[in-house]
C-alpha cells in the first residue's frame, strides 16, 4: 500500500483530500485509480487509510476508512548539524529521519564550508518527507532553518540534557551519558561539520551546559556521527 503525506488541514472526519506533488505522484506516476486503498499520514500522528473515490486533474479525494493516532515518542531527539559539504546533508536528514529523530536544526559553525540555496534547502524538506513516508513515521520530523552556533547554544536551555561530539574527549562515552539520564524529556545532539568543532565553540557549548561526549576511538565523519548518535539513542531508549 503506497504512503501519501496529506496536512491535517486536508483530512477531515470523512475525507483526504490529496494535493500538489503527492497527487501528481498518485495520479501520474503511480496511476492509481479509483477503488484503491492508499496509506495517509499528517505528520503530527494520525495515520489514515483511505480508499479513493475521485480523481481530477487538481486533487485526488479519498474515503477515510480507518485513523489511527500515535503519541510522540520520548525523549524527543534534536539533531544540531554543522553544515556538511556537497549533499552529505541530505544522507544525513534520510538516515536520522528513519531512525527516529525529532528535529534537525542545521547549524552554521566556524568550520561550516556551504550556505545552502533556498532550491537546496526545498530539497532537503523532499527527502525528509520521502524518508518519513519511506519508514511508515507517523510523525514527520522538523526540519528548521539554518541557525548560526551562538544561536543554537542560546535555545539549550530547554532541553533536559545537551550533547557535543568532540574528538579530544577521551573519557565521557555518548552511552554512558544517556545511561546516566534514563528518564530525560528532550535530548540535544550537537554534530560538527568536517573538521569538528573549533576548541573556542566546544567551550561555549560547555559554558552552556552541554556535555563533551565521544563515540569511540575511531574519528567519524560528520554524517556517520549523526547517524551514529541518534541510533545509539533510540536503542538505549527503545524508541
Amino acid at each position: 500500500m503506497h504512503t501519501f503525506y496529506v496536512p491535517s488541514i486536508q483530512i477531515n472526519e470523512k475525507i483526504a483530500t490529496v494535493r500538489g506533488s503527492e497527487q501528481h505522484h498518485l495520479r501520474n506516476v503511480l496511476r492509481l485509480g479509483l477503488g484503491d486503498t492508499i496509506r495517509i499520514v499528517d505528520g503530527k500522528g494520525s495515520i489514515c487509510i483511505g480508499e479513493i473515490y475521485k480523481i481530477n486533474t487538481e486533487a485526488t479525494e479519498a474515503k477515510i476508512l480507518s485513523r489511527n493516532f500515535y503519541e510522540r515518542n520520548t525523549p524527543s531527539l534534536t539533531l544540531f548539524q554543522g553544515l556538511p559539504k556537497n549533499d552529505k546533508m541530505e544522507m544525513i536528514l534520510q538516515k536520522t529521519t528513519e531512525l527516529g529523530v525529532t528535529q534537525i536544526v542545521p547549524m552554521s559553525t566556524e568550520r561550516s564550508l556551504q550556505k545552502p540555496s533556498e532550491n537546496r534547502c526545498e530539497r532537503w524538506h523532499r527527502v525528509v518527507l520521502s524518508a518519513t513516508k519511506q519508514c511508515k513515521r507517523a510523525w514527520l520530523p522538523e526540519l528548521c532553518e539554518m541557525q548560526q552556533f551562538e544561536n543554537c547554544l542560546n535555545t539549550l536551555q530547554k532541553y533536559t540534557l545537551s550533547l557535543i561530539f568532540w574528538e579530544n574527549e577521551k573519557e565521557q562515552h555518548l552511552k554512558a551519558a544517556l545511561r546516566k539520564a534514563p528518564e530525560v524529556e528532550s535530548i540535544a545532539f550537537l554534530v560538527g561539520p568536517e573538521g569538528g568543532f573549533t576548541d573556542k565553540e566546544v567551550d561555549a557549548a560547555i559554558e552552556n551546559r552541554c556535555i563533551p561526549v565521544t563515540i569511540g576511538s575511531n574519528i567519524l565523519r560528520t554524517e556517520t556521527a549523526a547517524i551514529v548518535s541518534i541510533a545509539i539513542a533510540t536503542y538505549e531508549y527503545q524508541i
